[in-house]
């Protein structure tokens, strides 16, 4: 089926899987869905079906279509064990809810989504009774292509060590004869009894620079590179706009208008302005990029940026989500030159509540770049030369920071949840090698920023959805009463209550919460828990507001450089704009969910390589580090020993609790935390701790460390005594397995 436009696939599929749904138990042959869908070719309608099994909703047995939840069979998600076996998980991220011995597994790997039988016995893997499945057949596969290290047998025979430490595969390596020992390689994995893999790409030694970048983008199937018919398509658009390319359009190059953001920003979508009306209320302008302007519906290049559905950045580059020509270029509100824009109005009284707004198409000319240290520095440390150098923007900037704290206020008051977590910056040198860890925090001028863009995505929300205009929204959910419940158990020890029923909580509860720790050592560490508490927030063609922003009307508009939806969004808008334009734009609706469903994909694969490649830089920076010792604090607490976030670097590493050999340490679920037997003492959430890094896994992105001044292990286990002890409390041994 040829698609022409983002998430074209999505109506058919829903349309077909409504069919198969109603068929209940009895299920469909290919021949009798098609019969009941009238005017579509049975080859759409089969690959729509396959986009269905892809998913796990609908699945082929013996030639009969079935959605699984009518039958007696389980969908799932393979997570293979050391032993061979396997734990079969609903989702990537839920708890297993059957085991699979390594003889049912049929060639699944991890990864794999499967359709299992149940056996209806129970078994007892590890610390789980789960019960039994075998593999009936592979859904879809996580990937065609597996990205690790190549070790070499004595026969001379190459093995993969996969990138993720939880892939656990025994996969042989072919054509690996000219790659070194221990780079990284992409390989084709061929499927079968003894699944092989064939090399396809050499990635590089760890320790070349780059490599590390190549290694996350392949694991995760980023693309880095674009198809040359898109870069054509880039290359034919003129570096500036032209007078023709406004006309109709709101001019407002004559206003004050500047562009805040970090000192290495290259495109800079979005600029503000105020004004200081009658009353004391402001009008805030928001100007955001037209993108929509140049990426038109259905070309190729808004189909690679549909397939890449955002930007990915790392430390030391970015992956744009446009060619640079427009990402870096036609749309970035450079200042002096001019650009065409999508401007929200917002009239702001004194108490922070929106008296009007308004939207249209400009044209802009940015007064002046500004960087977020460079505005802290002249609202916080204002100096005499400032007039002269930067005139109007001058006054600007402190309008701005008034509205700014405006803003904040009566988002606060409608309960609000500000996550401020510290973060690290890495230092890079010249070949993209980590030179140090500074830590970054939010200052004033970000505030104004982020204040500035909620209220705009807020405003444009509010516009499409009351007006019913078709558009994806950004949703983020209420959390799971179950949820609430493990956070309210991690912060009673600390003293901060989560009361009430757990059925609705209103986020000015949490907001309580994280205000409660503000200032105090353990700050960081609530704000981190309940953030982990959340609902994670995706795209949506249903308008149902965000829950941490206690926001009843929310979207993303403004970064359609780097946000797929932002750009449909964008699209919408500009409908409602022109009016006439309405018509054309209603059909989107069918689409939505499909390219809802993908972009919130693509957000979580862009955000989890982000984090991989951070880790591993960090990791690295410290790898000739070990015996320092550093300060840290406890994130996570379980029977094998302690998660610590190391202070200023924030990065973990996990202290087994084999070396904790002072005393024999008993984990205690209720109060997460780790109680020696004999002296009592108690590691437990939050704690402040000093360890040692006592070493480095650069193959697993892991460090090992250790609790300072803690006896080696081995002096414990030659006492007869701790052995005798140890031989007496068999429940205790249990408990600690």
């Amino acid at each position: 089926m040829s698609i022409a436009l983002p998430g074209a696939e999505g109506p058919l599929r829903e349309q077909v899987f409504t069919v198969v749904d109603q068929a209940g138990r009895k299920g469909l042959e290919l021949e009798d869905i098609a019969e009941r869908i009238e005017g579509v070719p049975a080859a759409e309608i089969e690959s729509a079906l396959r986009g269905l099994e892809a998913r796990g909703r609908a699945v082929e047995v013996e030639g009969v279509w079935y959605a699984p939840e009518k039958t007696p069979w389980a969908v799932g998600v393979v997570e293979i064990l050391e032993t061979g076996d396997a734990l079969l998980r609903p989702g990537f991220r839920e708890e297993p809810d059957h085991f699979i011995r390594g003889r049912s597994l049929k060639g699944a790997l991890s990864g794999d989504l499967v359709l299992v039988k149940r056996l209806g016995r129970q078994a007892r893997p590890g610390d789980w009774k789960l019960p039994e499945a075998h593999v009936l057949k592979t859904l879809s596969t996580r990937a065609d292509t597996l990205v690790g290290s190549l070790e070499r047998d004595e026969q001379g025979r190459s093995w993969l060590v996969p990138y993720d430490p939880k892939t656990s595969i025994e996969l042989e390596v072919k054509g690996a004869e000219d790659v070194q020992p221990d780079h990284f390689v992409a390989v084709r994995v061929v499927r079968g009894k003894r699944p092989v893999g064939h090399v396809i790409e050499d990635l590089g030694h760890p320790e070349t620079p780059g490599t590390d970048v190549r290694v996350v983008l392949r694991h995760y199937q980023i693309p880095d590179e674009f198809p040359p018919i898109v870069l054509q398509q880039a290359a034919t658009f003129p570096p500036d706009p032209r007078s023709a390319d406004w006309e109709g359009r709101e001019d407002l190059r004559q206003r004050v208008i500047i562009t805040i953001d970090g000192a290495s920003a290259r495109d800079f979508d979005d600029a503000v302005s105020i004004e200081r009306l009658s009353g004391g209320t402001f009008r805030l302008g928001v100007h955001i990029a037209d993108v929509a302007s140049y990426v038109k519906e259905g070309s190729d290049l808004d189909l690679e940026a549909y397939r890449r559905g955002t930007s990915v950045y790392y430390p030391d580059r970015a992956i744009p989500m446009l060619p640079e020509a427009l990402s870096n270029g036609l749309c970035s509100l450079r200042p002096g030159v001019p650009r065409l824009t999508v401007s929200a109005f917002l009239d702001i009284d004194r108490a922070g509540t929106i008296q009007s707004r308004r939207f249209a198409e400009t044209v802009i000319q940015s007064a002046r770049r500004m960087t977020y240290d460079e505005v802290r520095r002249i609202l916080e440390e204002p100096q005499p030369g400032d007039a002269a150098e930067y005139g109007e923007v001058l006054p600007t900037l402190r309008e701005m920071h008034g509205l700014m704290t405006i803003l904040h206020q009566a988002r606060k008051k409608r309960g609000s949840i500000d996550f401020d977590l510290p973060e690290g910056n890495v230092e890079l040198d010249t070949e993209g090698t980590v030179v140090g860890v500074t830590p970054a925090h939010r200052h004033v001028a970000h505030r104004i920023i982020e204040e500035f863009m909620l209220a705009a995505n807020e405003a444009v929300a509010f516009e499409l959805e009351t007006a019913q205009i078709p558009a994806l929204y950004r949703v983020h959910d209420a959390p799971s009463p179950d949820r609430l419940a493990e956070l309210r158990e991690v912060l009673r020890p600390l003293g901060i209550e989560i009361k009430g029923s757990l059925d609705v909580v209103h986020p000015t509860v949490l907001q309580a919460a994280v205000a409660q720790a503000q200032g105090t050592p353990v700050e960081a560490f609530v704000s981190s828990v309940v953030l982990r508490s959340m609902q994670r927030a995706f795209y949506s063609p249903e308008c149902r507001g965000h829950y941490a922003l206690a926001s009843r009307w929310y979207t993303h508009f403004t970064s359609p450089i780097r946000r797929y939806p932002d750009l449909v969004v964008h699209r919408a808008l500009k409908a409602l704009l022109g009016g006439q334009k309405l018509a054309a734009w209603y059909p989107v609706a069918d689409r939505l969910p499909e390219m809802g469903e993908h972009t919130s994909t693509t957000e979580r694969r862009a955000e989890q390589s982000e984090r991989d490649l951070l880790q591993w830089k960090k990791v690295r920076f410290l790898a000739g580090r070990v015996g320092e010792r550093f300060t840290g604090r406890i994130t996570g607490v379980q029977p094998f020993g302690l998660f610590v976030q190391l202070d200023d670097l924030f990065v973990d590493g996990l202290v087994p609790v084999r070396t904790m050999a002072d005393d024999y340490y008993v984990y205690e679920a209720d109060t997460h935390s780790l109680v020696g037997e004999n002296n009592q003492r108690i590691f437990q959430l939050a704690d402040a701790v000093e360890v040692e890094l006592a070493g480095v896994s650069l193959r697993h992105r892991r460090l090992e460390l250790k609790i300072a001044d803690m006896p080696e292990p081995m002096a414990r286990e030659n006492r007869p005594e701790r052995r005798e002890r140890r031989e007496e409390r068999p429940d205790r041994r249990e408990r600690r397995r």
